[in-house]
Formats: structure tokens, C-alpha cells, sequence
């Protein structure tokens, strides 16, 4: 029987990326994203280099309160046996917290962090029944450091690199075979996050630890594949993390607070 991947954010960027991972290893693969228009045109792109993978889509607003009990029943109604579920969906802001758009930041938490834990949630249940399946949760480096000018965005990433690690400890404990990955991805330079957060100017895209949508996708294919809990994607950000415990505190944020401002 074929497998199914549901993919947050599938149709571009990271989630875009992986989906190819999938597809070329005979999955079935689920796309719930915002606009339509969207969804189709990397239908039809995607189907072109893979003809037998089967993609099914939503088109939905992830940081409405209902999203995920909607596409938890999409799922269901369908009879889709879910293998793996990617939260991938995303979007920051940037400036001074004070500076920074209200409903865009009440907009972004929704969608970053509670549309997260309730897919996780309602997915998690699913998928303990029958003792099986994978759940990725894609978080960012930036979980890692205060980020100044990126407050809510890292803050929403942080918890869930926190949340995504203590439930995969959690699922250790019951001898569960379910398991969560928690991605980190380095700053993407060749997504239109850089557009949409209007970090146009700011140094982090061009900066010390930056990666590719293709190389995160790559990563987070063989996380998956090795059973890993915890990766930090991009080698550049595997680099400098390597370096983090034996680094002054100060250090590393002159570093951050030197990425983060516009050029």
C-alpha cells in the first residue's frame, strides 16, 4: 500500500523540496496551503517529474483557529492513513517588537505555533493507535539565540524545537515506535520568506549561515530516513553550531545582532 506524507506549506519553498523526496519514494502526498492558485501550478510541476505520485489539496488558512480540526476531517473523511505528517507552514515579521504590525504577529503565532500543536495533536492520537508514523516539525535556528528585530518569530520557533524534543522524549519513555524530528533550518536565501517578512535588506540572507531550500529539503529527507530526532540544517549552520557551547555568550550575540540588521 502506498504511503502518505501530509505537507504543511507543501506546494513551495522547503515544502515543496521535500515533497520531491516523497514523491520519488512512492508516496502519496497531501498539500494543505493557502492559495489555490498556488497549489495547483506546483501540482502540475510536481506531476510532470513524478506522473504516478498521487497529490491531493486544501486550500486553507492555517492560522484560523478551526484549520486543523479541518484538515484533521479531510484526512479522515478521505480514509487516508497518515505515515508522516510535515508541519511546515510559516511566516515571520520583522522590527522592533513595538514597531511591528499587531494582527500580523497575532497572525504568525497562530500559524507557527498553535496550528502546530494542534496538528500535532489531533494527528499524534491517529497515529498512536496504531503504533506507528513520523511527525516533522520544522523549526529554525534561530531557536537557538535571542534574535532582536525577530523576537515573536524565534520565540514561536523555540517553542516548538522545545515542544517537538520533550514529545519525542515522551514517546521514548512509553516505548512508542511514533517519533518526531524537529528540524532547524538555517536562514533560506531562495524562498519568498525574504518578500513576505520584508527582510529584503537584512544581512541574514547573504550571511554566515545560510542554506537552500534544496539543502533542507535533502536534510530533512535523511533525518527521516536515519530515525534522527534533532537536526540542524544547512552544514554552514552545523558549522557554527558546533561552536556554540564553547563560545561567550556575548560573542554569539554580537553575531546574531550583526545578521540581523539591514545592509
Amino acid at each position: 500500500m502506498m504511503k502518505t506524507a501530509l505537507i504543511t506549506g507543501g506546494s513551495c519553498g522547503i515544502g515543496l523540496e521535500t515533497s520531491k523526496h516523497f514523491a520519488q519514494n512512492g508516496y502519496q502526498l497531501l498539500w494543505v496551503s493557502l492559495l489555490e492558485d498556488e497549489l495547483q501550478t506546483a501540482k502540475q510541476q510536481l506531476n510532470e517529474l513524478f506522473p504516478k505520485t498521487p497529490i491531493h489539496t486544501l486550500a486553507l488558512d492555517l492560522s484560523k483557529e478551526d484549520a486543523a480540526q479541518k484538515v484533521h476531517k479531510w484526512v479522515n473523511q478521505n480514509n487516508w492513513k497518515l505515515d508522516v505528517l510535515i508541519n511546515n507552514a510559516g511566516m515571520g515579521t520583522y522590527g522592533f517588537l513595538h514597531e511591528t504590525n499587531w494582527d500580523k504577529e497575532m497572525t504568525m503565532i497562530n500559524l507557527n505555533l498553535l496550528n502546530v500543536y494542534r496538528m500535532t495533536r489531533l494527528f499524534l492520537e491517529d497515529m498512536q493507535k496504531r503504533n506507528e508514523g513520523t511527525i516533522i516539525n520544522i523549526s529554525s535556528i534561530s531557536a537557538l539565540q535571542p534574535v532582536p528585530k525577530m523576537t515573536t518569530y524565534a520565540s514561536t520557533k523555540a517553542f516548538i524545537a522545545h515542544f517537538s524534543k520533550s514529545l519525542n522524549e515522551e514517546l521514548k519513555m512509553q516505548n512508542s515506535k511514533v517519533r518526531v524530528l524537529t528540524v532547524l533550518p538555517a536562514a533560506i536565501r531562495d524562498t519568498n520568506f525574504k518578500a513576505a517578512a520584508k527582510m529584503n535588506k537584512v544581512k541574514t540572507f547573504e550571511g554566515l549561515a545560510t542554506t537552500t531550500a534544496q539543502e533542507v529539503a535533502k536534510d530533512t529527507w535523511n533525518g527521516f530516513n536515519k530515525k534522527k530526532g534533532v537536526i540542524i540544517s544547512g552544514w554552514k549552520g552545523r558549522f557554527l553550531s558546533a561552536f556554540r557551547h564553547i563560545t561567550p555568550d556575548f560573542i554569539l550575540q554580537s553575531l546574531v545582532n550583526r545578521e540581523v540588521k539591514e545592509a
